[in-house]
């Protein structure tokens, strides 16, 4: 199922931006604080910040890459998930993928 929606991050709490499987995802942070981004093969959480990206205040990550070419380590990855050490908003778009 596509997804275009502004999520609100739990601090400490890795929270899903895919709600569905997909091969490239477009976020922006839109908040003063750096997140993380981790993707997976599946629903299942990331259970540690190894390989994770991180997103700057305001700043976007774009379709241009796919899940695969960001995270080449996480075989079939196709979900993405964020971590903010502070409750914070992001903006995410995807296509089913």
């Amino acid at each position: 199922m596509a997804r275009n929606d502004t999520i609100t991050l739990t601090s400490g709490v890795w929270t899903q931006l895919t709600n569905a499987n997909a091969a490239a995802v477009r976020v922006q942070n839109l908040v003063g604080y750096t997140i993380k981004l981790q993707a997976t093969n599946g629903a299942t959480a990331p259970t540690s910040i190894a390989g994770a990206l991180e997103l700057r205040p305001h700043g976007t990550l774009a379709t241009d890459l796919t899940l695969a070419q960001l995270w080449p380590g996480v075989a079939g990855a196709n979900r993405l998930w964020v971590l903010s050490d502070i409750g914070a908003n992001v903006s995410v778009s995807h296509a089913d993928g």
